[in-house]
């Protein structure tokens, strides 16, 4: 009889763990990634409130912190948040339901997503080239083809942009085509239009006003690594500066310049002579010099 009670007990035992065991596999929390890649020139904090609650009976609320041009992400478990965080001096509230990876993308000061057209007074088709936003930490380099006519370009950042395209204009097949540069701003009201005009309108004589001279010229960096400049004026490109003194052929004239350095995009004009006289010199905010040897003060004896 004592055999027959204790086997009963011990399965009595066995089957009450089953429900214990169920419940804790169930209380498994699944969670996500929340990522914010933060191009502003500024450190942003984000707050998610979870509506999840505490064991005192608040809301879980949880931080994440962007360093200014960096990247993070947190783990975060799967639920419903509202979110807040200022940036450009303007304030975001509103909901994220995370059920999946979630990746944002913080813009600059200024730049927001929009469009823009290219109206082609070109024949053929046209590759443009554009490079930007320069206020972005890392332009990039994007291509559209152009046709005859209006060209709609449904999706684009707003903000600076250097724009390259190569026609054809000689009749001789064995030259080269002409390269069309210069730099414009896409506004973030989706109602920009850049013109394509022919080689004819280019090459009218009101608008010829001298032979290009070649003339060298230099650029000195006094960073410790290379820079990115573009050049807008009589030709337009975008230069390599290595650290030091940089010596390039330009064709003479007043070119706008730019090129981005301690987390600013910086502008200005520069004037390429006839002689070539002059130089541009970049400069960082802070310059470290090699300490001098000895000291500048002492104690006599």
């Amino acid at each position: 009889m004592k055999k027959i009670v204790l086997i009963i007990l011990t399965l009595v035992l066995l089957l009450g763990s089953l429900p214990l065991q169920n419940a804790s596999a169930a209380t498994t929390i699944t969670k996500y990634d929340f990522s914010v890649k933060n191009n502003v020139n500024d450190t942003v904090v984000i707050t998610l409130t979870s509506e999840e609650l505490n064991d005192d009976g608040d809301n879980i609320i949880y931080t994440v912190r962007v360093l200014r041009f960096d990247e993070i992400t947190k783990e975060l478990p799967k639920g419903d948040y509202g979110y807040e965080y200022t940036v450009c001096n303007a304030t975001y509230i509103g909901k994220l339901k995370l059920k999946d990876d979630v990746a944002w993308e913080l813009l600059p000061c200024g730049i927001a997503p929009t469009k823009m057209r290219f109206n082609s007074h070109l024949a053929d088709k046209v590759t443009v080239t554009m490079y930007g936003p320069l206020e972005m930490p890392e332009p990039e380099e994007q291509e559209f083809t152009v046709e005859l006519g209006g060209n709609r370009i449904a999706d684009i950042l707003s903000g600076t942009y250097i724009m390259s395209y190569e026609v054809a204009c000689s009749t001789v097949a064995a030259d080269p085509p002409t390269l069309f540069s210069e730099e414009f701003k896409v506004a973030k009201s989706g109602t920009t239009q850049i013109t394509l005009r022919s080689c004819e309108w280019y090459a009218s004589p009101a608008r010829i006003y001298a032979k290009p001279v070649p003339v060298k010229f230099q650029i000195v960096n006094h960073a410790s690594f290379p820079l990115i400049l573009q050049i807008v004026g009589p030709e337009g490109a975008l230069l390599n500066i290595n650290p030091g003194v940089n010596t390039f052929t330009l064709i003479y004239g007043t070119y706008k310049y730019g090129y981005f350095l301690d987390g600013a995009y910086h502008t200005g004009y520069m004037m390429v002579t006839k002689n070539g006289l002059g130089q541009l010199v970049l400069k960082p905010s802070h310059i470290f010099e090699l300490p001098t040897t000895g000291s500048e003060s002492g104690t006599g004896g």
